[in-house]
């Protein structure tokens, strides 16, 4: 018993500590910016709580659910419907497949059961080699239902790799749209405290991003970005967008950058999307 609370007290520390500090950095960088001026006040502090509150509770769930990542039977879809489109779910930097836990069960509970999730290293990796081993996993994953429409959901970095594969994509490799939940379009500020080779290429409109854009400036299908109010992780706000046009946003309630991962309304409203294209069923 004693060592359960002592895992609580620290769980519920850390988790604190980690929301705070970022919450701080989103202060810092977004309390002038033009985008939160229409919510000044009472409602601008309900929603940095809303966000603070999440972020504590979905770190305190990413340290309990991490371990269930190396168990590849959550990688892999549980059955292979030929019918039926492929979903593929790429994670976010310093996260494992264990991040879609629970968006793949609601998936799962709307009928969608060719669910395949990405898995990438964090560290002694480069931006450039994750996106080759992507390459061969949606390639693989197409060899499943070699017939049906393939979709691209990304959280965080794993929005930026699906979105930058579409752009290079050609002919039957060409996804029928990309989602992206909280990705840093145009890198974050606070990948100047990343840890690795992946993480520190991530900067703020540094060189990957201007390497990204000179050969890239379209995207040959669907592209609709999921963005929080309050996101703590992609810094500054602005960073959130695509630097051309063509992208459909929309704003979520105000969550924390990993709660939405773990908020049911973002899930119904992917969904939502999922079931308005023409599959072929």
């Amino acid at each position: 018993m004693t060592a359960l609370l002592i895992f609580v007290g620290l769980l519920l520390l850390v988790s604190i500590w980690a929301a705070l500090a970022t919450y701080a950095f989103f202060w810092y960088e977004n309390s002038l910016s033009a985008r939160l001026a229409p919510d000044r006040g009472r409602k601008l502090k309900l929603k940095l709580i809303s966000g603070l509150l999440s972020s504590i509770l979905s770190v305190a769930i990413i340290i309990v659910t991490s371990p269930f990542g190396i168990f590849r039977r959550f990688w892999e879809p549980k059955e292979i419907l030929a019918t039926k489109p492929a979903i593929i779910l790429v994670h976010g930097l310093y996260h494992n497949p264990s991040a879609w836990l629970i968006f793949r069960n609601r998936l799962h509970k709307a009928g969608f059961k060719n669910i395949f999730i990405m898995h990438y290293r964090s560290f002694f990796t480069s931006f450039e080699d994750t996106i080759k081993k992507f390459e061969k996993f949606v390639a693989e994953a197409r060899q499943e239902v070699p017939d049906q429409p393939v979709f691209l959901i990304g959280h965080s970095l794993g929005g930026l790799l699906s979105r930058v594969y579409a752009e290079r994509a050609q002919g039957c490799a060409i996804p029928a749209a990309v989602i992206t939940l909280g990705s840093p379009h145009q890198g974050s500020k606070l990948a100047a405290f990343g840890l690795g080779k992946l993480a520190s290429s991530l900067l703020y409109r540094g060189p990957l991003f201007a390497e990204i854009e000179s050969g890239h400036a379209t995207l040959p299908c669907t592209g609709i970005a999921f963005f929080s109010p309050v996101d703590n992780m992609v810094l500054p706000s602005e960073a959130l967008r695509v630097p051309y046009q063509g992208w459909d946003y929309r704003e979520t309630v105000p969550v924390s950058h990993t709660s939405m991962l773990y908020s049911k309304s973002i899930a119904q409203k992917v969904i939502e999307i999922l079931n308005g294209f023409p599959f072929t069923f």
